[in-house]
């Protein structure tokens, strides 16, 4: 709500980078704990964690404190906190590493599914103070044995009506609204010059989508905009519900878009069926309505964009109660389009909001997978034979490689790059350009049709820029060139593509950054990547250069062996979570619940590892490393290769079927991954080296955000697939050290 998408990202490393030096600093600051004194320790430490809950939210919701140094200092501190917590736990029982290594991930696994329904019933800012209640609850139970009865009865009574207050307010905003984040990102602050200064926030509502803010302004009453999180604008227009007569200020509104001007060229067979992806307000609707299109089907993915627009029916005329051939579902797009058996006439999408966060976990950003050459062949694929995608996006550059990804799937169905070319009509403009694509080559007829309609169309209005068969009739602009060029064969779209300064590759599922058109890795990515590599080593080298001065050489393999453990599987296990998330969301549906759904999974799956893996070869440490990482590469590189052809074949079942299917799928590998980390801690205590488990918690947690950072940026670079493997190799170190320390004892 606050920062941009790619800021959402950083904020989630950053956290759990405190939870790493929450470890790290208790090694150095509380190495003496004693078992009998944890109580106290650990209700003072998350009273405190409470406290600065409240503090963070307070300060940026009441005070509006968004300074990125202030916000991010008060975010961190109670992730701070709880590392120091994890870290003395897991040090003051070392013995029954096993069993809290389970029981932390089994609350994982219920909090991944239990946020999407805390977030959906209190909204962001009282899902934080619902926290604060649940931290506060746990430092009394702490708590309990060591102050008077009295006391705690009414402390209990408090916090017991602290909850019920919050129960019963629901998402109504205890505190003031947050502020939207001032990003060039945020389309709030663009839609007119003092877009902030005339504009009024009538109908805000949170979920796990983030949160719906209905806008309306000033200056004029025919357009209100729709907005999550301040981003992804979308119009809401004023409309009489007659669509024979709906205003010709509505009429000319319309026809400023050019999402709009290839409807004018359409005959009556292509009028049928219409697919909206992603309707939002109802703009596209309403063109088809006007249009004469005789069924419309809208696939939304925030239900609250639905519940506002079916709320205002009486300024947007009904669009989505009272017109019977317009059916509204929710659902992701992509998903929609893989599971339907219907066939259409029409695929609209105007400006699919791809680039944003929608993840529940410190995984990637999360691009959806709308703009994949996959997702182009989809869409073919339900497209009658005269059918057409109109498609806009946001500039001329995503406009050209949106064309190249076009070409590539029509490549990939026997189609030559120059015979794709004769598929394809451009309305390009610097704002919002749109590409319409012809399943069938538009012939001579379709030609002359369009051209006799847009000598109707006046000046004012976008018009075609782009029509198969005499190019050099249109503006001699970089698309139209690119076009000619590859019609005529003077240049492949390969050599196009390796001469440009942008990344205009086409984009496939296994690296679905469509919005990434930087060559190489981008800044942001770059300095955060640096930026943690240097802050791992340090928390790697300083303490072990120390440990080492004090240690006798023969018991130096004691500290590394472990070292190398928590170090490789905290890069490799959230690398091989990251990309296999991201590769299996396509299966799930939407990101937000299919991540809740994945995780949830994994995280149950390694508890069952953590719970039982204390069993395998328990009078040799050291062979349960070595089988077990040699087991994790070969089932993760068995589960990467088949779990496509499985889950293929399921496509068109139902939610439930799936996540059981992927649950089953994922168990085998999430059973593995879930023994390294608590035998790390058995080696420790073997050796009676318990002292150590802080700083290395430290150390693991630390690891998993450069291994999150690493799977972003190699999966950009190279896609999901590769990083997916580089996570494997990880374990594979692993393997092939214990050998080594084993034969130095």
């Amino acid at each position: 709500m606050i920062f941009a998408y790619d800021y959402a990202f950083i904020i989630l490393s950053l956290a759990i980078l405190g939870i790493g030096t929450g470890g790290i600093f208790s090694y150095y600051r509380i190495s003496n704990g004693e078992v009998s004194a944890a109580p106290k320790l650990f209700s003072g430490i998350l009273f405190l964690e409470g406290i600065f809950l409240l503090s963070f939210v307070v300060a940026v919701a009441e005070f509006g404190i968004t300074n990125y140094f202030v916000f991010f200092f008060l975010l961190i501190i109670p992730f701070f906190l709880a590392g120091i917590v994890y870290a003395q736990l897991f040090k003051l029982y070392a013995e029954y590493g096993f069993a809290l290594y389970a029981s932390d991930l089994a609350g994982a696994a219920f909090g991944s599914v239990a946020s999407v329904g805390v977030l959906n019933y209190f909204g962001a800012p009282n899902s934080v103070l619902f926290l604060a209640i649940v931290v506060f609850v746990c430092a009394l139970i702490f708590s309990s044995g060591r102050i008077q009865k009295a006391r705690l009865t009414a402390i209990g009574s408090f916090l017991a009506l602290a909850s019920i207050m919050l129960l019963w307010n629901g998402k109504s905003d205890l505190l003031k609204s947050l502020p939207i984040g001032d990003f060039p990102e945020k389309d709030y602050y663009h839609v007119y010059p003092d877009a902030k200064n005339i504009s009024k926030i009538v109908d805000s509502r949170w979920s796990v989508y983030g949160r719906a803010d209905l806008v309306q302004y000033d200056n004029q009453d025919y357009v209100k905009q729709l907005f999550v999180d301040g981003a992804a604008g979308t119009q809401m227009y004023k409309f009489n519900g007659d669509v024979k007569h709906p205003g010709k200020m509505l009429y000319d509104l319309l026809l400023s878009q050019t999402t709009s001007i290839p409807f004018l060229f359409l005959h009556e067979q292509q009028k049928n069926n219409m697919l909206d992806i992603g309707p939002g307000g109802g703009k596209e609707i309403l063109i088809g309505l006007f249009s004469g299109v005789k069924r419309i089907t809208g696939i939304e993915v925030n239900p609250d964009f639905v519940k506002i627009v079916r709320r205002y029916r009486t300024f947007d005329g009904g669009i989505y109660n009272d017109f019977p051939n317009v059916k509204i579902l929710i659902g992701e797009g992509r998903d929609f389009v893989k599971r339907t058996e219907s066939r259409y006439d029409l695929i609209v999408m105007s400006l699919p909001s791809t680039a944003q966060l929608q993840n529940i976990d410190n995984l990637a950003m999360s691009e959806n997978y709308l703009l994949t050459l996959e997702a182009i062949r989809d869409y073919l694929r339900i497209l009658r034979p005269s059918g057409e995608l109109i498609f806009t996006v946001h500039n001329r550059l995503e406009l050209l490689r949106l064309i190249i990804t076009t070409m590539a799937a029509f490549r990939e169905s026997g189609v030559s790059s120059r015979q794709a070319v004769d598929h394809f009509m451009v309305l390009e403009q610097d704002y919002a350009p749109t590409i319409v694509v012809k399943k069938s080559a538009f012939d001579t007829d379709d030609r002359q049709r369009i051209r006799k309609v847009m000598k109707m169309v006046p000046a004012l209005f976008p018009n075609v820029t782009y029509l198969p068969g005499a190019p050099r009739d249109f503006p001699n602009t970089g698309v139209n060139r690119f076009l000619e060029e590859v019609s005529a064969g003077r240049m492949s779209v390969d050599q196009y593509v390796n001469r440009s300064s942008f990344n205009i590759r086409p984009c496939r599922d296994n690296s679905p950054y469509f919005y990434n058109l930087r060559r190489g890795i981008s800044p942001v990515y770059g300095g955060l990547l640096g930026g943690v590599a240097a802050a791992c080593i340090m928390m790697l080298v300083i303490p072990f250069v120390r440990i080492k001065k004090r240690l006798k050489k023969d018991r130096i393999g004691e500290v590394i062996l472990p070292l190398i453990v928590f170090t490789c599987i905290g890069i490799g296990f959230m690398m091989i979570e990251v990309t296999l998330f991201q590769k299996l969301v396509l299966y799930l549906g939407a990101p937000t619940i299919s991540l809740s759904i994945l995780l949830s999974s994994i995280l149950v799956d390694m508890g069952l590892g953590s719970f039982f893996g204390a069993k395998l070869f328990p009078d040799n440490v050291n062979k349960r490393l070595v089988t077990v990482c040699i087991s994790i590469v070969g089932v993760g590189a068995l589960l990467f290769v088949i779990y496509p052809s499985i889950l293929s074949k399921f496509t068109e079942a139902d939610l439930a079927l799936r996540a059981l299917l992927t649950f089953l799928l994922v168990l085998p590998l999430g059973f593995l991954v879930g023994v390294p980390f608590p035998t790390a801690i058995q080696l420790l205590k073997r050796n009676n080296m318990e002292q150590y488990v802080p700083w290395m918690y430290g150390v693991n947690g630390t690891m998993s955000v450069l291994g999150s950072v690493l799977a972003v940026v190699l999966s950009m670079q190279y896609g999901f697939t590769a990083a997916f493997f580089i996570g494997l190799f990880f374990y594979f170190i692993v393997l092939v050290t214990v050998p080594v320390y084993s034969v130095q004892r």
